[in-house]
């Protein structure tokens, strides 16, 4: 007992055996990355569960050079990611990022990271925008480059304490089994019973051995769910933002209004100016912590185009609460074109208007009051 205890205490970084669920559910997290690269190397992604970053809790894959960007998924554990960190190839090689997000087995998005949450953090030259994402460059002599992504919040995958529990007794009572068959393989090379009450003794004694010391074997595992379950997120302030995804063309600011029951008028409006590029950006507009009528978004105060990759509403952890379709955008006044695919939808105002105006669909409306209600 007391070398089982003393074995329990020691650190563990990879459990003897790790038993995987059958039916782990859908609420499981994985990490999507769309990427490509201009050169040969690896591609390292670290999170971090709260211990800091270590190459145990690390995605690694190769990557060649290519302009197609390629979906790569990988399942994350289920424990408390605090940290993000993305390594793109070293000497001078670039990460072109089409997206990065966090999903669940049924596809849904839980988190989604935006070129401008990368932090320069070692020997990068420079994120760059670009029409398809972003791009990561290392610097010419770089031998261990990396970024950091500023996740506001950290994320927690949904059930990971009732997933934990049964992960321990599978994998420790599998444990427990194999060691007991082995135990009794040698106990009957020696031994043989002489009554069934000697023959009970001994096999209950073999067992009580093997359960022990499969706790022992298991005692990172364990050790490991209880500490993620006893952890505690950090307070997040209230409020929602309404994000969008886009390429602009044209003049130099967007305009959001929500009608809670005035009317459509300034007060109850934000304005927000257009990065100064025609790459992929990010563009957010808060939104009210009450039920609204309508929404309207004035793409340009004058003419140009539009490009716009996704709409989705965030809490102030920037965890995605809800995806609107593209094809609720609807087109109300000065738009010369408004065509919407599930990829896109793409904005085109004619010369000389000035006051191109587009609105969400009812049901749209509904899906943000539907977000806005749950955060009360």
């Amino acid at each position: 007992m007391a070398l089982a205890i003393a074995g329990f205490l020691l650190p563990q970084e990879v459990p003897l055996e790790w038993y995987p669920l059958n039916e782990p559910g859908t609420d499981i997290n994985y990490l999507e990355i769309s990427c490509a690269a201009d050169t040969t190397g690896d591609v390292q992604i670290y999170y971090n569960l709260s211990r800091g970053i270590n190459e145990l809790n690390c995605i690694k894959f190769p990557i060649s050079p290519t302009t197609q960007t390629y979906t790569y998924t990988f399942p994350l554990p289920d424990g408390p990611i605090t940290e993000l960190r993305v390594d793109p190839p070293s000497k001078g090689g670039a990460l072109n990022i089409r997206q990065m997000r966090i999903i669940n087995r049924r596809g849904e998005e839980i988190r989604r990271f935006t070129r401008d949450m990368f932090r320069p953090t070692n020997q990068i030259a420079a994120i760059t925008p670009s029409p398809e994402g972003w791009k990561l460059i290392s610097t010419p002599t770089a031998n261990d480059p990396y970024t950091r992504i500023e996740i506001f919040s950290p994320i927690i995958p949904v059930g990971k304490d009732h997933r934990n529990l049964l992960r321990c007794l599978l994998s420790t009572g599998y444990l427990a089994m194999m060691l007991t068959i082995l135990l009794l393989a040698v106990l009957f090379t020696f031994y043989r019973p002489t009554h069934w009450r000697d023959l009970a003794a001994h096999v209950g004694f073999m067992a009580s051995i093997a359960l022990m010391f499969a706790f022992v074997g298991n005692r990172g595992l364990i050790r490991n769910s209880v500490y993620y379950a006893q952890y505690k997120p950090w307070s997040m302030a209230a409020g929602l933002t309404l994000e969008f995804d886009l390429l602009n063309r044209g003049t130099s600011n967007a305009q959001l209004f929500w009608d809670t029951g005035a009317g459509v008028n300034e007060a109850e409006s934000k304005r927000q100016d257009y990065e100064p590029h025609q790459g992929l950006q990010t563009l957010r507009f808060p939104l009210p912590d009450k039920s609204i009528k309508g929404l309207r978004f004035d793409p340009h105060d004058g003419d140009g185009r539009l490009e716009i990759r996704g709409i989705r509403v965030v809490d102030a952890g920037q965890r995605t609460r809800a995806v609107l379709p593209l094809s609720a955008l609807r087109a109300v006044s000065q738009i010369a074109k408004l065509e919407a695919t599930d990829e896109r939808v793409v904005l085109e105002i004619a010369a000389g208007e000035k006051d191109p105006i587009t609105e969400f669909s009812p049901a749209a409306v509904a899906q943000v009051n539907g977000v806005i209600s749950a955060k009360r």
